[in-house]
């Protein structure tokens, strides 16, 4: 596997909201390397740059490349080499037309070029499938799986943690994420303070640019509004369990694995609809899905705090494991031959 940028980089990184579980771990059977690049930063996103056009060389003993992105001219060049020495190309895109930007005009015709030339594109949702449709990809090319966290190990080290967590009085819950403007915190905040009984807690655990504004809105909440830097993710099970409803209400979110991770732990989730993870988790046991608007956000969450009775024992999720999802791509290197 080959790396765009080094693990220390994007530690170093805060705007990167990665933490120790993006440390690449190699196996005897997984090796990773890191590309020489330059990065440009602009907004959220991240182009990157070859710095040494060299490296393109060491691909040509692969039978066929996997392409994790497409924006960053380091993925065109790498491109540029599979098609000079005749490999097979199978990509990964994950944007839901909700999310992706540029649906017209030069972006768009340039984007459609690139997936064009795959022979297969592996995509983690239907919304993701109908973007790459409306963009004039052949469904025939098109592998669809569902986005996969390692959801046996997050239920199994909540239920242990869960076992050891003394119950509390009072509904609680929780968002996790990046403290950012899309993200619609101070929405979940102010739905919250709407209908939260007195022993009622939300905790906001993450960190970014409205971190400072945030702290102050919940100030005048009480103590019963608490923040928490980011964690990493082998923490979060401790961190869920002691909540019962996560709450993504993102104005966009091309998936939003954290839903995952909660429905996995156990919890309910009142997730936006504008989530792409919506399609794929649409009627389990404890899904709330809400309207963009704040009412409707707030009718979600009072539904979730009176819909609950326990933990959930048997997650649906736990059905999607990151080895399914290898399966899409299992597939889509079988189209290439």
């Amino acid at each position: 596997m080959a790396l765009l940028e080094s693990a220390q980089s994007l530690a170093a990184d805060r705007a990167a909201n990665r933490g120790t579980d993006w440390q690449p771990r190699e196996t005897d059977t997984v090796k990773y390397s890191e590309i020489p690049t330059s990065k440009l930063k602009y907004g959220e996103a991240r182009y990157y740059f070859l710095r040494d056009p060299r490296w393109l060389l060491r691909v040509r003993n692969y039978d066929v490349i996997i392409f994790g992105g497409w924006e960053s001219p380091a993925y065109w060049l790498l491109l540029l080499a599979a098609r000079v020495f005749g490999l097979g190309r199978v990509g990964f895109y994950e944007s839901t037309l909700s999310t992706m930007k540029n649906t017209r005009g030069p972006v768009a015709w340039v984007r459609r070029l690139f997936f064009a030339t795959m022979h297969a594109v592996v995509v983690p949702g239907p919304d993701a499938r109908g973007a790459l449709l409306h963009i004039g990809i052949s469904d025939d090319r098109i592998v669809e799986g569902v986005n996969a966290v390692d959801v046996k190990a997050f239920h199994l080290a909540s239920l242990r943690v869960t076992s050891q967590t003394p119950l509390t009085v009072g509904h609680s819950f929780l968002y996790v994420g990046q403290l950012i403007q899309r993200k619609r915190v101070k929405n979940v905040i102010d739905a919250f303070e709407s209908i939260a009984l007195p022993e009622d807690r939300l905790s906001i655990v993450g960190s970014g640019e409205q971190a400072d504004y945030l702290h102050q809105k919940a100030a005048k909440c009480g103590s019963s509004i608490t923040f928490r830097n980011h964690v990493d993710n082998y923490l979060l099970p401790e961190v869920m369990a002691g909540h019962e409803t996560l709450v993504l209400a993102s104005s966009e979110e091309v998936w939003g694995l954290v839903v995952n991770e909660a429905l996995a732990a156990g919890m309910h989730v009142v997730v936006s609809a504008n989530c792409g993870v919506v399609p794929s988790v649409l009627g389990m046991q404890g899904v709330f899905i809400t309207k963009p608007d704040l009412s409707d956000l707030e009718s979600q969450m009072h539904n979730s705090r009176n819909a609950w009775m326990a933990r959930i024992q048997e997650p649906q999720i736990l059905v999607h494991t990151p080895e399914r999802f290898s399966e899409s791509f299992d597939r889509a290197i079988d189209m290439v031959r």
